[in-house]
């Protein structure tokens, strides 16, 4: 599966944040962003274009009633900092409103819900397995600040990130005890996952390579005796990516 999508915003902050999370999904592809309905109206008419990220209140026209003016509508996430026009939005099919500022943690909920469109499954593209494969050879190597110094770790050592408030302890495969960091687990996520890691809870990301077995929707690791819940906000854009393409 491959997911071709635009931005719509006339907001220059708000088309880098949706760019920069857009890259950290190998399953969707930004063929377009633009800063005016108008601008954006030739790229949805001459190309295959299957998801909106749009915004509702711009200058031009109305998001809203820029989309139920189409002839034909792909799919659309409405973004917007405006919370009355959630109701609107959903009277009209949308498949989720992200209020702004956006977090990554929503962002990630929405796009679940699109992989999930039988309509877009069906299509026969790029295969998941493929997706890692590439995600394998962009491996290397993060510096992590421990104290007083700062240390490099090679990402293929790895086997998790356990996130808690202020810190991250990071669990290497032949180590016994974690490497813990001053940091977020939310910054892992959203700079690892285009190298082979995958949040599968609010306090955990996994090396995908680590993953020995899934059962009950936990994810059992190698080489560590540890069962791992995958979150219920997770559970649809793990099994899409990890598993069902690859049965």
């Amino acid at each position: 599966m491959n997911i071709n999508c635009i931005i719509i915003d006339d907001e220059t902050l708000a088309v880098d944040i949706l760019e920069d999370y857009i890259s950290k999904i190998p399953l969707l592809t930004l063929k377009g962003k633009f800063n005016s309905a108008i601008q954006a109206m030739d790229s949805i008419m001459r190309n295959k274009v299957d998801l909106i990220f749009l915004d509702i209140n711009m200058p031009d026209i109305n998001g809203i009633k820029f989309y139920e003016g189409l002839p034909q509508k792909p799919k659309v996430i409405f973004t917007t900092a405006y919370s009355e026009y959630a109701v609107k939005g959903f009277e009209i099919n949308a498949t989720d409103y992200l209020l702004k500022p956006i977090g990554f943690d929503r962002f990630f909920q929405a796009v679940s819900k699109i992989l999930n469109q039988s309509d877009l499954a069906k299509e026969p593209n790029t295969s998941i397995s493929s997706e890692i494969q590439q995600t394998k050879e962009q491996r290397g190597f993060i510096f992590i600040k421990v104290e007083h110094s700062t240390i490099k770790i090679n990402l293929n050592e790895i086997s998790y990130f356990e996130g808690y408030k202020d810190y991250v302890k990071i669990h290497l495969i032949n180590e016994k005890h974690p490497v813990l960091t001053l940091n977020s687990i939310k910054h892992y996520e959203m700079s690892l996952f285009s190298k082979g890691f995958i949040r599968v809870h609010k306090s955990y990301i996994v090396s995908i390579d680590q993953i020995e077995n899934i059962s009950r929707n936990k994810v059992k690791l190698y080489q560590k005796d540890l069962f791992i819940t995958i979150g219920e906000s997770y559970r649809d854009f793990f099994y899409e990516l990890v598993v069902r393409k690859n049965l």
